[in-house]
């Protein structure tokens, strides 16, 4: 009996540990300005690889312990990234108010697609269109991601020395592909702000990196954000290899 009650009380214990370890924070996103809620805001636990986006009223809850890293963003706003307080935690609303990023365009030209008014013509333009379309999803024609095939065109060190350190935070990026709710989430993303804000890279970064692993440009400029990300994971597990190669030839 003494052994089944000290059994008892190490389930519970453990139960009320693992409860704790299991915390939430919660906020409400306005703009900074009006003071109207923002919804659609990302908010990403990028300690714990737990991610979320705000409801129409500005308001979220995301898992998070003490010291956690939450990164919000939204397009047309600038990037917060907080980090977990006691405060934070034990304080029921947190308000976040965002900034809007301020843009000065010189000049913008918008051209989509221009048609002659010959019929011959034009029949021909939409064929070359049609064409280049069915190319560049062929060349990327895997369910996530198009994998970079062959040499590099631009030097190794690029590639590798952009990622070079940040193992650790691709080995927990990982952890994306057991969460459905953040493959979700980064499938209806396009502004790269998740991607920037776990791996702390800019998005010339991005476009740089794929470049150099022969990337399309419109794949670069259109893929998901998840997309973005196994790119960039294939792209630098190629550049290990190639610099491994490159490294073994030197010697």
């Amino acid at each position: 009996m003494r052994n089944f009650t000290v059994f008892l009380f190490m389930i519970l214990t453990s139960l009320t540990v693992f409860a704790q370890n299991r915390s939430t924070v919660k906020g409400t996103i306005l703009n900074d300005k009006s003071f109207l809620p923002v919804d659609d805001v990302n908010v990403i636990n990028t300690t714990q690889v737990k991610g979320t986006i705000s409801k129409r009223d500005g308001s979220f809850s995301v898992e998070a312990n003490l010291n956690d890293s939450i990164h919000l963003s939204y397009p047309g706003y600038i990037p917060i990234k907080l980090k977990v307080t006691n405060d934070w935690l034990n304080n029921e609303n947190l308000k976040i108010y965002f900034t809007e990023q301020s843009v000065v365009l010189d000049e913008i030209v918008i051209k989509k697609f221009d048609l002659t008014g010959y019929l011959e013509v034009d029949t021909k333009l939409i064929e070359l269109n049609d064409k280049m379309q069915f190319d560049f999803y062929r060349r990327n024609q895997t369910p996530y991601y198009g994998t970079a095939m062959g040499t590099f065109f631009s030097p190794v060190d690029a590639v590798y020395n952009l990622f070079k350190g940040k193992d650790k935070k691709l080995k927990k990026l990982e952890a994306i592909k057991e969460d459905q709710n953040m493959i979700a989430l980064m499938q209806t993303r396009y502004d790269r702000e998740i991607v920037c804000g776990m791996l702390e890279i800019t998005r010339e970064d991005i476009v740089k990196s794929l470049q150099n692993c022969n990337y399309s440009d419109k794949f670069i400029y259109t893929a998901t954000d998840f997309q973005i990300y196994q790119a960039l994971n294939d792209c630098y597990d190629n550049s290990k290899v190639l610099a491994t190669k490159k490294t073994n030839t030197s010697k």
